[in-house]
């Protein structure tokens, strides 16, 4: 059964005060990497001045600042799926500070290089914040586009994946092939990796010990508090294990992924509409 929209009379609330709240950003509260609704923005702001709001996404650090700033947001940044925790800048530089770093091991990352090579993949990963790839291709600038950072031609990734990536990720256009991909991962890399989707084009591979809700519990450890005084708010498989977590979890429902869906309490609308807001304003979270 799908559960109803947070807007509705009977739709369930949370049986304990929430102490924080942890907001995914791509398809939860912007959309295709340039929009955030006013209303979310606001309301966000608006939350953050009575609770701790958390980011937890699949960006890169420098990819997601501008959005929490933009939100008011204060904590820590939960990035690259869980393998990085940086706090906010403190003016000194334009990356805050390392809370917590979980780089993908160099033998299942070299590995995913070597499959994405064979079947002509397209592969980029992760110099600290500097995203490289070995060629220019349009899935690198579908990537970056939405993601709205810079990118380094590198002639080799091989040994930056060695050195320690967050995370390695083929971009594949093309929705059949791209869960091909993410099969042939699964089956190739096993336990060595855990393989994910924030869209159904990116096929990401991270350490197995990395997760968005592994993460948000060390985040949400240095404020006295657990997951199950959270609201979490995602929409994509990569949030499953932080929806399933968390104590009130919501989906923002476009359609795109009704397994996601199964993992809610409620739902909310898409980033277009201002599903964000309406959480909050039906949480009296604002």
């Amino acid at each position: 059964m799908t559960p109803p929209d947070v807007r509705a009379a009977d739709a369930p609330r949370p049986d304990f005060e929430p102490r924080a709240l942890v907001l995914d950003l791509d398809g939860t509260s912007i959309s295709q990497g340039k929009f955030i609704h006013p209303r979310t923005e606001a309301a966000v702001r608006a939350a953050s001045a009575r609770l701790p709001v958390f980011v937890a996404t699949g960006r890169q650090y420098v990819s997601a600042l501008p959005w929490a700033q933009r939100m008011g947001v204060t904590q820590p940044l939960v990035c690259f799926e869980g393998a990085v925790i940086r706090t906010m800048p403190d003016g000194s530089g334009p990356l805050g500070a390392l809370l917590f770093e979980r780089p993908l091991g160099a033998g299942p990352a070299v590995k995913a290089l070597h499959i994405a090579r064979a079947n002509h993949w397209f592969m980029h990963a992760y110099d600290v914040e500097q995203l490289v790839s070995e060629r220019d291709a349009p899935e690198l600038h579908f990537y970056t586009d939405i993601a709205g950072v810079s990118y380094e031609l590198v002639p080799d990734l091989e040994p930056i994946l060695r050195a320690g990536s967050a995370k390695a990720v083929c971009v594949i256009p093309d929705l059949e092939e791209a869960e091909r991909c993410l099969q042939t991962m699964r089956r190739e890399l096993g336990d060595q990796a855990h393989v994910t989707q924030s869209l159904r084009q990116y096929v990401e591979i991270v350490d197995p010990g990395v997760s968005k809700s592994a993460a948000c519990a060390i985040a949400c450890e240095r404020l006295g508090i657990t997951l199950r005084d959270v609201v979490a708010v995602g929409d994509a498989p990569n949030d499953v294990d932080l929806l399933d977590a968390a104590g009130f979890a919501v989906v923002a429902d476009s359609g795109r992924y009704p397994e996601v869906v199964a993992h809610a309490d409620v739902t909310c609308a898409p980033p277009t509409e201002g599903g964000v807001a309406d959480v909050l304003e039906s949480l009296g979270l604002t």
